[in-house]
Parts: C-alpha cells; structure tokens; sequence
C-alpha cells in the first residue's frame, strides 16, 4: 500500500495516458492502419545494416538503428521491428510525462503538476507518433530526461547530474541529427565547468557520448567517404527549402514529390550529395537571398499551421459510418493545437529568453530548446505538425511556470518554491 501512496500519481499518469490512447485507437483504428511513411523505411533499412550487416546508414545514426533493431538479436522478422516500434514509442510517450511530472513538482504543487502531466496526453501528433516507426517520441523522451537531469543540477549544483544532461543531449543527436548544433551549443555554455571538472568520475557520461559521436562521425568517413553524423541534412535543405526557393525564383509551384532536383541529387552518389546540396546553398545565399528567406518563412508557416498528415492518411478499415466525420474533425483539432501550441511555445520562449538571460536558468534552456526546434524547421516543410510537436511538452512545462509565477493565478498554483 505504501507503493502505491507513493506513486499513485505516477501509476494515475500510466493509466490516463493509456485510456487516451486507446480511446484514440478505436476512433481513428490506429492498430489496424498499414501506412508506412518512407521515412520509417529509412529507419528499418538503418537497423537492418547494424544488425544484419554491421555497417553504418547513410541517413539514419547508429543510435536510434541499435534501439530501433534489438529485436534481430533474438532473430525477429522485419514484422516485430515495427511491434517494437510501438512499444518503444508508447513507453517513451508515458515516460515522457512522468518526468514531466517530476520536473513539474520543483515549483507546483503535487496535483497541479499532475493535471499539467497529462496535458501531453491530449495531443493528438504525439499520439499516433505511437504507430509510426520514427525518432519523435524517442527524441522528445530523451530530451526531456535530459531536462530532468538539468534541473536536478541548477537545483543542487552537483556536476554529476549536468554530465549526464549533456551527455544525453549530445547522444540525442544520434536519433535526430538536427539537435547536433544544440547540443554543441550546450557544451560550449558550460565548458568552463566541464574543464573544471574533467577528472570527475561522472565525466565517463560524457566521455562515452563523445566516443558515440566519433565512432559515427569515422565510421561515416570510412564507408561513404565524409566526416559527418549523417548526410540527411544536405538532402533535406536541398530538396525543400531550396528548391522552394528556386521555385518562387522561377515562378513555379513547388511540390516535394514532383521534384526534379531531388531526383537529381538521390541519383547523385553520398559525397556528391553533401558537396551539391552545400554548393547550392551558397549560390542562392548570394543569388537568391530574397526568395531563400521567403522559402525559410513560408516552410516556418507551413509546419506552424499545418495538421497531423497522419490523420489525413488514415483508412476506414472497419468500414465504420462515422469514421470520415471523426477523422475529420481530430485533423482539425490537430491543426489548431499545432497553431496554438507553436504560438505559445514562440511567445513564451521569447519571453523566458528575455527575461533570464542575464542569469541563465533551466528554464532559459527550455525556451531556446524550443526556439531552436520551430527556427531549425524552417529547413523543411509539407510534414504536418512532425517538426512543432517535438516542442509541446516543453511548451506545457514553461506554460505552467508561468502562469504559477503570475500574480492573477498563482493562489490556484501555490508553488512550492521560488
């Protein structure tokens, strides 16, 4: 009994998460649906040449192909990968909110910070995540564990809990290449204290993920010929945000899938890749400047306004009578929390930066967190709210901070620190 005293808030967190879910599941019949998006392809053929061929992917890390592929240890079929996938994505998206309740609770009551933990619950992007074979709910649950760590050390300024923060958020760029700058950017701030610190024993966290990212980075200088985590990068911002840009400069309609230019980079060999995409970029900065920033802005748009286009896909199985209308109206609810959840997030963010910059908090991490997603987005679009959703937790997190230090509700919060 005592157990479950204990954890009853934690166990309730479990319990609502997976109600949501399964409510979902029977509306949208996410269990029956086969659609596999080509990026989840990418990520079963990277955990297919760890395991099976011992050599690296071209765009997908190491780490999320060894997380993603342990089930060929005990010789499973590319089926039970996809199983897998599922479980993995449903416990990083529980775990997510349980620490979310954990870091929570430095400044709100217990039961108010439980009612903000289940927030995440209701959005409808981070819930089908759960079917799909991709890095966002394994990212945001990394990254949030890693914010978790954060907090612990601004709280007690003990090194230990900052090494394995960074040492989480440096790992993180081996699931989501795209962070790779922002952890960067988080071991420059604190170098000082890591020099200080470069015999303590807890460094071996962040020894063993610099030694991750240098197997990645010589292993991808072996096989394929560059020194870098991956070569999606050059081949997002080529054939979207680019080629956007060529296409307002020519007076044409862009479209990722009818895309002459992409389909002439893919027929380009992985050093080619990187070299071309770079040297294009650096001829429209100085050629196109104009339309490349009206490209930038209108990719920032589309992921702000847009809905969760795994909604849209979604097939009537069951051939329920109400499944379109259902369908229908959950994309538009997915639409406006996208809009509203990203305004927020850019509005508090701004806010928080503003206001601890002078003194750096946990707090000021979260925001340029934040920041750095929906700014880094702009390389990319016509993928629904996937690039904004990564955000949202971490939205709700400085939502409830402030509205717990704001004269007008915070009798409803009563936080339990300053």
């Amino acid at each position: 009994m005592s157990f479950f005293k204990k954890y009853k808030y934690h166990l309730l967190i479990i319990f609502v998460g997976l109600f949501c879910l399964e409510i979902l599941n029977f509306i949208l019949q996410l269990d029956k649906q086969t659609i596999i998006y080509g990026d989840s392809s990418n990520y079963l053929e990277a955990a297919q040449f760890m395991y099976l061929k011992f050599t690296g992917h071209y765009y997908r890390p190491m780490l999320m192909a060894f997380i993603i592929g342990i089930p060929y240890l005990f010789g499973s079929s590319d089926a039970v990968i996809f199983e897998w996938s599922f479980i993995l994505n449903v416990f990083c998206w529980l775990g997510t909110s349980i620490i979310l309740f954990e870091i929570l609770k430095n400044f709100l009551k217990e039961k108010v910070a439980f009612w903000f933990a289940m927030l995440p619950f209701f959005i409808l992007g981070n819930i089908t995540s759960n079917y799909l074979l991709l890095t966002e709910n394994i990212f945001v649950f990394f990254t949030v564990f890693a914010f978790y760590f954060l907090f612990r050390y601004y709280k007690t300024k003990e090194f230990c809990y900052l090494s394995f923060s960074l040492a989480i958020f440096l790992s993180s760029m081996l699931i989501k290449p795209g962070a790779k700058f922002f952890g960067i950017i988080l071991v420059f701030l604190f170098f000082k204290e890591i020099i200080k610190n470069y015999k303590h024993k807890s460094m071996i966290f962040l020894y063993v993920s610099f030694l991750m990212i240098l197997i990645q980075v010589v292993g991808m200088k072996a096989q394929y010929g560059n020194f870098t985590i991956s070569y999606i990068d050059g081949v997002t911002y080529h054939n979207y945000i680019c080629s956007k840009a060529d296409c307002f400069k020519h007076g044409k309609e862009f479209n990722q899938i009818n895309n002459p230019r992409a389909e002439y980079l893919f027929s380009l060999d992985f050093t080619d890749q990187k070299k071309v995409a770079l040297e294009d970029l650096k001829r429209q900065i100085r050629t196109n400047f104009s339309n490349l920033v009206k490209a930038y802005i209108s990719d920032i748009r589309d992921n702000t306004v847009s809905g969760n286009s795994c909604i849209e896909e979604w097939k009537n199985y069951k051939g329920r009578s109400n499944f379109d209308s259902w369908k229908t109206l959950l994309f538009d609810v997915s639409k406006w929390q996208n809009r509203f959840l990203s305004l927020f997030g850019i509005l508090l963010s701004a806010f928080f930066l503003f206001k601890t910059f002078k003194k750096p908090n946990s707090f000021t991490f979260v925001s340029f967190f934040i920041g750095y997603i929906i700014l880094l987005s702009g390389i990319s679009c016509g993928q629904g709210d996937r690039f904004h959703l990564v955000t949202f937790p971490f939205v709700i997190l400085l939502l409830a901070n402030y509205l717990s230090e704001t004269r007008r509700f915070r009798p409803f919060f009563e936080p339990l620190q300053k």
